[in-house]
């Protein structure tokens, strides 16, 4: 135990001289070991000091037990294993260091991130705050760095372009340098030295992901974030990266770190990260427990009653563009005001405050600029449902709370803290988000981590509602994120009667686009109908543990320019 004790002392002592002094130094030992093993400054030897502590203690416990616990045999193993650990960790510092002074130098605002080993991220200011930070960075299998330019800079692109600006292509090749893993063996002291950093090297994986804030199309967004996480990458490549350990994903609006409804919290929101990985099964790890911040996503208006609709006809009459494309087209006009904007009520609050209010009154609740009418086209079916504003909420049940990660590098508003997304209390009040899969660059496969839910890989289900028999084919969902893997297939067959008509044409017929959110017991699958037979969308959840029935959803559908809503817990088909 002595000389456990020795080895913390000597690795303290070893690193004092190499760490910065920061402002809210601690003095005394315990100051001394949270400048060695958790110092905020980035150009400190944490990881080198960590390593050097749990090597020197590996290669004791070995030296040990190849010696007979002769103390020399102990001493040479601690030595052997401090020497080894050190030299990793060396050289994680020295990465996160050059970014630090490339950020300085070119007025990047940088964030840091660790992956803890079980793929979950923690930033720099959590870990620094965690009681078991050395242990979280000794057991670390990958980092993050996020990088956002500041528009009056210039920013990472050409405006609208996946065209890295001149002022990018100088920081990305001094980034790449830093990543280049030929230059950082020439630099360790020993051919031996050099020849571990290379192998290590080689299963390095590197990801590319970028990010964008939830104005304008969800889907151009994706489309253009994924383009331009592909030029960084293929930036990077023509640097000396190899092609074949990175990976590129256009992650448009969904992976949000700060609140939308703030110019501050969109300009976070646009970034790019590059997501280092010690291997391709930390890789797996770290896409597996990934999680989108639900919480930041921005509610669209919801529909005007007909209360506000007989006060005049509201924009967005039927045959017009729907909600969501026109809360997408009205997006630059609420950036403006969105500091003033309170957040979006639950559909429950919404809904005793209709019963309260008197119909004159609850008019001018929703201003018919913000309020569109709901999109009907073709004949408006009735699927037997109540006013969507008699509903306590249209929440399907049996989702579970959200399974989100806390959003890095940003606090979470109180507004967010405690409640549920005001867009899971109705359907209507969603929109469709796109996001790119995780590609690799050598021949841009898909990169998929897992399997798919029970129940859901491409079965069909199905449910009679007020004699419409509703059918969904092609449901398939991946495990860990609930990730999307097809488009479904949705018909509507209207007033239904087998005995009379066996093979029937469907009055509603759609490839329409799908949200998931993941529960800790369910998996909320949203399609948005866009008004086809009056539906505006359709909630259903599935079991995460698999069955053959929908645990709970619902159908919110238009008539008479009014929202109604009712239940819909579709089966297998056999």
């Amino acid at each position: 135990m002595k000389t456990l004790q020795h080895i913390v002392v000597a690795a303290v002592a070893l690193s004092a001289t190499g760490c910065a002094t920061v402002p809210g130094h601690q003095g005394g030992f315990q100051g001394a070991i949270n400048d060695t093993f958790n110092n905020p400054d980035p150009c400190s030897n944490n990881a080198r000091n960590a390593g050097v502590l749990i090597g020197g203690i590996a290669g004791t416990f070995l030296g040990a037990k190849v010696g007979d616990k002769d103390k020399g045999a102990m001493l040479a193993g601690a030595l052997l294993g401090g020497t080894i650990g050190g030299l990793i960790g060396a050289d994680i510092d020295d990465r996160r260091c050059a970014m630090a002074k490339v950020a300085q130098e070119y007025q990047l605002q940088m964030q840091f991130a660790a992956i803890k080993n079980d793929g979950a991220v923690i930033s720099d200011g959590e870990l620094q705050r965690a009681r078991n930070a050395g242990d979280i960075k000794k057991n670390s299998i990958g980092n993050i760095v996020s990088l956002q330019d500041q528009a009056g800079n210039g920013g990472h692109f050409q405006s609208n372009s996946a065209v890295l600006t001149e002022r990018a292509e100088r920081y990305f090749s001094a980034i790449a340098d830093i990543y280049n893993l030929n230059k950082a063996a020439e630099a360790a002291a020993t051919p031996a030295d050099r020849e571990r950093l290379r192998q290590a090297g080689l299963k390095r994986k590197l990801l590319l992901v970028g990010h964008t804030d939830d104005t304008g199309s969800s889907a151009l967004n994706a489309t253009l974030s994924e383009q331009r996480a592909r030029a960084v990458a293929e930036y990077l490549e023509r640097r000396g990266i190899p092609r074949d350990q990175m990976y590129y994903q256009g992650a448009g609006e969904v992976y949000p770190v700060a609140d939308n409804r703030a110019e501050s919290g969109r300009l976070r929101n646009r970034r790019v990260e590059i997501v280092e990985l010690a291997d391709q099964a930390s890789m797996g790890k770290y896409l597996e427990a990934r999680r989108p911040n639900y919480q930041f996503y921005r509610t669209v208006p919801a529909a005007a009653p007909a209360a506000a609709l007989a006060q005049g006809p509201a924009q967005g009459s039927a045959g017009s563009a729907g909600p969501a494309k026109q809360a997408a087209a009205r997006a630059p006009k609420r950036a403006q005001v969105a500091k003033a904007t309170p957040p979006a009520k639950p559909a429950a609050e919404r809904a005793v405050a209709a019963a309260r209010t008197p119909a004159k009154d609850a008019a001018r609740t929703v201003p018919r600029a913000t309020a569109p009418a709901p999109k009907v086209t073709g004949a408006a079916l009735d699927f037997g449902g109540v006013p969507l504003t008699q509903q306590v909420s249209a929440a399907p049940a049996g989702l579970g709370k959200l399974e989100r990660e806390r959003p890095l590098f940003s606090l979470i508003s109180s507004a967010y803290a405690d409640d549920d997304m005001a867009v899971l209390s109705d359907c209507s009040q969603d929109r469709p988000r796109s996001a790119g899969g995780v590609k690799a660059l050598k021949d841009g496969s898909t990169y998929r981590v897992n399997e798919h839910v029970p129940g859901l890989y491409g079965k069909t289900w199905t449910e009679r509602v007020n004699g419409h028999q509703i059918v969904i084919n092609k449901v398939a969902v991946l495990a860990s994120e609930a990730t999307l893997t097809q488009v479904p297939e949705f018909k509507v067959y209207a007033n239904y009667d087998p005995g009379k008509n066996r093979n029937p044409a469907p009055n509603v017929s759609l490839r329409p686009a799908v949200n998931t959110y993941l529960g800790e017991t369910g998996i909320l699958y949203r399609i948005f109908a866009e008004g086809a037979g009056g539906m505006q969308c359709v909630d259903i959840v599935y079991s995460r543990g698999g069955s053959r029935s929908a645990t709970g959803g619902n159908i919110v559908y238009a008539r008479n320019s009014q929202l109604f809503v009712s239940p819909f817990k579709p089966v297998i088909a056999n």
